[in-house]
């Protein structure tokens, strides 16, 4: 089956241009419509449409019968930034929050909704974005119908080991707040910080046996295409408004919620790699045990996988996930919404 690739903006309510790419079959597309959303700083295609083997998961759903929407949230890579992102950081307040984000994810739900005449969609998220995600469904329940929660943050504990360094994280008059003098409005990103983060999660020498080389050198460059300022740095860099940052300290770092779980009605699917250091099990079970009227939840722990599991070698886990994933939304059509 042919994949179509089509690129187009949405506008939010608030009125801020948010680019999007669908990605679709070449025919009938029956099953569930979904939205990928990126994580705390790296835009949508980066993560889940690289024109590499392997390296698009919104291509393996296209596959499959899905219509899928990639978004870059206000911010990010294609999609309208803040005019404070062209001054300098320092000074400025965490650009970009959480609750903004689900302003621009509302935006491309309604859209997907019209454009395929379905009522309800599945959105999966990565880390931050998939605690936006679940922000969403808590706000709109009836218009998702499937939640897929990959490496989530709910803020159900504390005390996570990222944020120990209180001095460098935590606002001395406001601790749930980022240190001002630390961080501003948004960040500047080198792509080591990305090489050496995947490097630390493998667990053998060989990092080329667990992931193709060519995958590294393309999400590298997906990074540095999403900003066109990335090539007047040295060395090249691209930036992210540092609004997810400081909801991820406040959730990872003090044990906050942002919104509630109790209020989500979807089908939710959690995905906790082994070797993530992202996402944490006592975490997790706050969440699962909160998801009280979520019309299921199917929490899945694989053994020997990495944070980056959607962009390893098929063997480390991303076959499985997919394999999973396909089960978990095979069903989509045929569930109705409860009110």
């Amino acid at each position: 089956m042919d994949v179509i690739r089509t690129d187009f903006t949405v506008t939010t309510d608030d009125g801020v241009t948010i680019a999007v790419r669908e990605v679709r079959p070449d025919g009938p597309a029956p099953r569930v419509p979904m939205v990928l959303l990126h994580g705390t700083t790296i835009p949508g295609l980066s993560e889940f449409d690289l024109p590499v083997p392997g390296g698009s998961l919104a291509e393996d759903l296209a596959r499959k019968g899905h219509v899928c929407y990639i978004p870059d949230a206000r911010g990010f890579g294609r999609s309208e930034r803040p005019a404070e992102m062209e001054e300098e950081p320092l000074g400025q307040k965490p650009l970009v929050r959480t609750i903004e984000i689900t302003r621009d994810l509302d935006a491309v739900v309604d859209h997907l909704r019209d454009a395929t005449g379905q009522k309800q969609v599945g959105i999966l998220g990565w880390g931050v974005g998939a605690t936006c995600a679940a922000m969403l469904a808590s706000l709109r329940p009836e218009k998702v119908s499937h939640l897929v929660l990959y490496v989530v943050v709910y803020g159900g504990v504390g005390g996570h080991r990222m944020f120990r360094d209180t001095e460098r994280w935590d606002d001395p008059a406001h601790p749930y707040r980022l240190n001002p003098e630390n961080f501003g409005g948004y960040k500047f990103n080198v792509l080591a910080g990305l090489e050496g983060h995947w490097n630390r999660q493998i667990p053998v020498e060989d990092k080329d046996s667990w992931r193709d080389p060519a995958m590294l050198r393309a999400f590298q460059q997906a990074l540095l295409d999403g900003d066109p300022t990335s090539g007047t740095r040295q060395p090249p860099s691209y930036r992210s408004p540092n609004g997810m940052l400081e909801d991820l300290h406040l959730m990872a770092g003090h044990g906050q919620r942002l919104f509630h779980a109790g209020q989500v009605s979807a089908r939710v699917m959690i995905v906790l790699p082994e070797y993530d250091d992202l996402a944490r099990k006592e975490d997790i079970d706050v969440l699962v045990e909160d998801l009280c009227h979520a019309q299921e939840i199917d929490l899945w722990e694989p053994e020997g996988t990495t944070h980056y599991l959607l962009l390893d070698r098929p063997e480390r886990g991303r076959d499985a996930f997919l394999e999973r994933l396909d089960g978990f939304l095979a069903p989509a059509d045929t569930i109705p919404y409860i009110v």
